[in-house]
């Protein structure tokens, strides 16, 4: 059994931003906020960019005192539901979240924005996706549509939930955030508000065979991304 088991509240926040939307490869941009990318889409072409926020919370100071972290909640707290300009043309917004061991290169947050309207597409975790179902601790999946009776605003047509929830005893937790937009036409914005991560975990202290293990597994699947 786990010794010295204690437990914490780990928190990180993703600012805001305008999602600007053009037809011309490169020049989509992203208005406000930090430390959002834009990056343009060569998988499926009936999706031409998506939007992505990467960040991590640091947990080396656990790792060095040879600690396994336990993931007891995950909490992503929105301050609003997304809203667009106007006279957008584009159909809906799909917003996705995923906590991981390791960071989602641009190829899987791309293969993961376009699987969502491709059958058979996988997304991290899921099968034929490069990220292991053990690399994703939660992720969560919401799908917005226009709302014809309020112009500018989405409803929720969908959410969904997944991931391992795996003890972990890796120096990173990394969250990454992707947008994409249903079918959207040249000037299309979309705004976003900030968003909270709040995680419930516990610490511990466990046999040395089965923490080394842990880690080689850690270290293992990270190094499978590089290859």
């Amino acid at each position: 059994m786990p010794k010295d088991v204690k437990p914490h509240q780990l928190y990180k926040q993703i600012s805001g931003v305008t999602l600007n939307f053009s037809e011309t490869p490169g020049s989509s941009v992203v208005l406000g906020g930090t430390d959002w990318e834009v990056i343009d889409s060569t998988v499926a072409s009936a999706i031409t960019v998506y939007w992505v926020n990467r960040q991590y919370i640091d947990l080396s100071g656990w790792s060095k005192e040879d600690l396994t972290m336990f993931t007891r909640g995950v909490d992503i707290q929105k301050q609003l539901m997304p809203y667009a300009h106007a006279g957008n043309a584009a159909q809906g917004l799909n917003e996705m979240d995923v906590i991981s061991t390791r960071a989602l290169t641009d190829l899987e947050c791309e293969v993961y924005a376009t699987s969502l309207a491709t059958p058979g597409g996988g997304g991290p975790g899921f099968l034929p996706s490069t990220m292991d179902l053990m690399q994703v601790i939660y992720g969560e999946v919401c799908q917005y549509a226009q709302n014809a009776q309020i112009p500018g605003t989405f409803i929720r047509t969908n959410e969904v939930t997944f991931g391992s929830g795996v003890p972990i005893a890796t120096d990173k937790l990394h969250w990454t955030r992707i947008y994409y937009a249903y079918n959207p036409a040249q000037g299309d914005a979309f705004v976003i508000h900030p968003t909270n991560l709040v995680i419930q975990s516990t610490t511990a202290k466990e046999k040395d065979l089965v923490w080394m293990e842990r880690l080689r597994r850690s270290y293992v699947l990270q190094d499978q991304a590089d290859v």
